[in-house]
């Protein structure tokens, strides 16, 4: 990965074979980020997403291990425990043109990923939600 800071974050090249979620938690966690947004662009694969059911307090997971174009990742960045904690969504197409999109568990960057990180300064905690049975803002 490479990166460039501006004056309201960071400009981000993931590259081939980089692991999305797992390569944005180290680079916030290097670089301090405690609160802040994520969008971008580019082509991925070997993902897993998911749907969380409310319901049931779970998220249902699927695989999808073709390459695909990454239309859309959009995240945001917080603390949980005191840790850099980064929280994305992504929709990506097939080569028929299905979209497909869900909760980012995890996803390989096949040719490049260009990412925009907007910080915020301030810190972000997320706290355990009995209701839901998930970390959400502390606010």
């Amino acid at each position: 990965m490479k990166h460039r800071k501006t004056d309201t974050g960071y400009l981000l090249k993931l590259e081939k074979g980089d692991e999305i979620i797992a390569t944005l938690t180290q680079f916030v966690n290097d670089e301090g980020i405690t609160a802040g947004f994520i969008t971008g662009i580019g082509a991925v694969c070997n993902l897993e997403l998911g749907y969380f059911d409310a319901d049931k307090k779970e998220y249902s997971r699927k695989r999808f291990d073709d390459e695909y174009e990454l239309i859309n990742l959009t995240g945001d960045i917080s603390l949980v425990d005191s840790r850099g904690f980064v929280h994305a969504h992504i929709t990506i197409s097939d080569s028929n043109f299905s979209v497909y999109a869900g909760h980012l568990f995890s996803g390989t960057i096949s040719v490049t990923g260009e990412l925009m990180i907007t910080t915020i300064p301030t810190e972000l905690h997320r706290a355990h939600d009995d209701e839901t049975g998930l970390n959400l803002f502390d606010l």
